[in-house]
């Protein structure tokens, strides 16, 4: 009868941990699918409102390598910039000291860089606003330490 016992237990134990294993899996993929969706939505958000932005000028369009403001064709300030880990959008436009000062709206969590590059119309980086004829965004995603994913976007603003 002890011998019995003692064999269940064994069997339990380890089923235990087996079930705790599947769980655990089960909870990281969830987390994982949560943060790829996130940014996705987000980026897709970003590149929609940037290729709204008004006009390539200093006026309308003040870039960065990690911010990107601009007054959009309906003459609303935008800002998008990392926070942390939460890519931001805000109301902060090129003529503000910074992003993130006029009502921030956190758009996705666990971005752990963002990145934007400016191109010409020839396809050579642009160094001005007025130089601007398309725009790379690209994000990072990550979760925990076991996933890793990038996100990219080349947006062309309809009035450049």
């Amino acid at each position: 009868m002890v011998a019995v016992i003692v064999v269940v237990a064994i069997i339990f134990g380890l089923g235990s941990v087996m079930l705790g294993k599947v769980f655990s899996s089960y909870a990281f993929k969830q987390d994982v699918t949560d943060a790829d969706w996130q940014a996705k939505v987000a980026l897709e958000r970003m590149a929609r409102e940037l290729r709204a932005v008004r006009s390539a000028t200093a006026a309308d369009l003040a870039i960065s390598a990690s911010a990107i403001r601009f007054v959009d064709t309906d003459g609303n300030n935008v800002c998008f910039y990392l926070n942390g880990t939460t890519l931001t959008r805000a109301e902060d436009g090129p003529a503000a000291a910074a992003c993130g000062v006029t009502n921030p709206q956190p758009l996705a969590d666990h971005i752990s860089s963002l990145n934007l590059t400016y191109w010409q119309s020839d396809g050579t980086s642009a160094s001005g606003a007025t130089n601007v004829y398309y725009i790379t965004a690209t994000l990072t995603v990550v979760e925990g330490n076991a996933y890793n994913a990038t996100f990219r976007t080349n947006v062309r603003p309809r009035n450049f």
